[in-house]
C-alpha cells in the first residue's frame, strides 16, 4: 500500500505544479482578456463582471489549498500583518469613496490576489517558484509569438510593435523579460547540475527560449522592463556577494540585517529618489526627448490628486473614474487617461499616505525577515532580485493591483515564512528537483 500512497502524493504534487503554472499564466491577464474579447466586441452586455469572475475563479483552488494546509501563528506575527492591514484598509476605502461598488470589487480582487501570493510562498520553494515562472511566462511568450505569426487581430499595434495576446506592448514586455530571466536561470541550473544524454538537448532548448524571449521583448518596442531587468541583475549580484561573505566569514544573520540590508535599502531608496528628481537629466543622457512616453504629466496630475486627499485617498482604484479628480486644474493634459502609469501613485491615490506607509513597511519589513532565508536557501537571492524587478517595473506601469501576476509574485517573493513541504527520497521525482 505504501508505494501506492507515494505515487498518489507524487501525482498530486505534479497536478498542483501544473495548476500553479497555469494560474500564473492566466494572471498575466492576456489569456483571460483574449478569451472574452469576442464577447466584448459583439454583445451589449457588460463583460467586465465576467472577466472579474474568471480571475477570481482561477485563484479559488489555490486559496482552498492554502486554507487546508493551515495558517500558522507565525504568519500573523510578522510583516504579513502589515499586508493584511493594507488589504483591509483598501477594503475600508469603500466607505469614503464616491464609487463604492467599483471600489469594493477592486479591493476584494486586490486582497484575493495577495492571498494567492501567500499560497505560492507557502507551497513552493524559491527553486520551484523559478520553475513556475519559467513555465508560465513561456506559455505567454510562445502563445503571443504564434498569435503574431498567425496574424491574429490586435497582436500588433498601429506602430508595428508586438502586443501578442496582451493587447498592449507594455503588458507583453514584463512577461517576455521575466521569461528571459527565468530561462537564463534555468540554463545556469542545467549547466551546473545536469549530466548525461539529456544535458545537450536541455541546453539547446533553454538557449532557444532565451533567444525567443529577447526577440519578443525587442519586437514589443517597450522600454518599461529594461531598467527593471538591469536592477534585477544588480540586486541578484549584490545578494550573491552577500551570501558568499556570510558563508565564508560566518557572519551572523542579524549582522547582515543590521549592516548590509539597512545599507541596501537606504541606497535603493536614494537611487529611486534621484531617478525621479533628475529624470529629465537622465533622459537627456539617453538622447531621448520623451523616454517616459508622456508619463511625467500623468505623474504630476496624480501627485496633485494625492495632495488633495493625502490621508484617506480617493478609494482603491477609484480616482481615475471620479469626476472631482478628473476635472481639476490641468485636467486636459491627461485627457483619456485611465490610470497614472505608476503603481506607487495608485496606492497613494487609493488609500492616501496611510496606505503608502503600510506598503512601504510591508516591503522593507518583509525583506528584513527574509534576509536569513535569502542567504541560506538555494537561489535565495532570486527573491530579492524578483521583488526589485517588480518594484522598478511599477514605476512605469500599475502592476500593484488585483488579478495581476506581478502583485502575486511580489507577495510570494517577500512573504516566505516557512519552507515548502519537504519531499522524501521516495518522492524526489516531483517538480522540486
Amino acid at each position: 500500500m505504501q508505494p501506492v500512497q507515494i505515487f498518489s502524493k507524487s501525482a498530486l504534487r505534479w497536478v498542483e505544479y501544473v495548476y500553479a503554472a497555469a494560474l500564473l499564466f492566466l494572471l498575466t491577464q492576456g489569456p483571460v482578456l483574449r478569451l472574452w474579447r469576442t464577447a466584448e466586441l459583439y454583445t451589449s452586455v457588460p463583460i467586465a463582471p465576467t472577466v472579474q469572475a474568471t480571475f477570481i475563479a482561477v485563484q479559488i483552488p489555490g486559496l482552498m489549498i492554502l486554507s487546508r494546509r493551515g495558517l500558522s501563528r507565525e504568519m500573523f506575527r510578522g510583516p504579513i500583518t502589515m499586508l493584511l492591514a493594507l488589504t483591509m484598509w483598501m477594503l475600508s476605502s469603500t466607505a469614503w469613496t464616491n464609487l463604492s461598488r467599483y471600489t469594493i470589487v477592486e479591493a476584494i480582487s486586490f486582497a484575493v490576489t495577495a492571498a494567492t501570493g501567500l499560497y505560492l510562498s507557502q507551497s513552493f520553494s524559491v527553486r520551484q517558484q523559478i520553475l513556475l515562472i519559467f513555465s508560465a511566462m513561456h506559455l505567454g511568450v510562445m502563445y503571443s509569438y504564434f498569435a503574431v505569426k498567425l496574424s491574429w487581430p490586435e497582436t500588433i499595434d498601429g506602430e508595428g510593435n508586438w502586443a501578442g495576446i496582451y493587447f498592449n506592448r507594455n503588458s507583453l514586455a514584463p512577461v517576455a523579460m521575466l521569461g528571459l530571466l527565468s530561462a537564463a536561470t534555468v540554463l545556469y541550473l542545467v549547466v551546473k547540475e545536469v549530466r548525461g544524454n539529456v544535458r545537450l538537448p536541455l541546453l539547446a532548448i533553454c538557449s532557444v527560449l532565451v533567444a525567443i524571449d529577447a526577440a519578443v521583448y525587442l519586437r514589443s518596442g517597450s522600454s518599461t522592463s529594461f531598467g527593471a531587468a538591469v536592477v534585477f541583475v544588480f540586486v541578484g549580484a549584490v545578494w550573491t556577494l552577500v551570501r558568499w561573505f556570510k558563508h565564508t566569514r560566518q557572519i551572523p544573520t542579524y549582522e547582515i540585517q543590521r549592516v548590509f540590508y539597512s545599507a541596501f535599502v537606504a541606497i535603493m531608496l536614494l537611487a529611486a529618489w534621484i531617478g525621479f528628481r533628475y529624470q529629465q537629466l537622465i533622459i537627456g543622457w539617453f538622447g531621448k526627448a520623451d523616454f517616459f512616453n508622456g508619463r511625467s504629466a500623468l505623474w504630476h496630475f496624480s501627485w496633485t490628486g494625492v495632495l488633495e486627499r493625502p490621508v484617506l485617498g480617493w478609494g482603491w482604484r477609484a480616482a481615475w473614474s471620479t469626476p472631482e479628480f478628473l476635472k481639476r486644474d490641468l485636467w486636459w493634459t491627461t485627457s483619456g487617461a485611465q490610470f497614472s502609469h505608476n503603481g506607487f501613485l495608485e496606492v497613494l491615490l487609493g488609500g492616501g499616505f496611510i496606505a503608502g506607509l503600510m506598503f512601504l513597511v510591508f516591503v522593507v519589513w518583509s525583506g528584513w525577515v527574509r534576509v536569513g532565508s535569502v542567504c541560506k536557501e538555494e537561489l535565495g537571492q532570486w527573491s530579492f532580485a524578483l521583488a526589485a524587478f517588480i518594484l522598478v517595473a511599477n514605476s512605469q506601469e500599475v502592476f500593484i493591483t488585483g488579478n495581476h501576476f506581478l502583485w502575486v509574485l511580489l507577495v510570494a517573493s517577500l512573504s516566505r515564512v516557512k519552507p515548502a513541504p519537504v519531499q522524501s527520497a521516495e518522492t524526489s521525482s516531483t517538480p522540486s528537483t
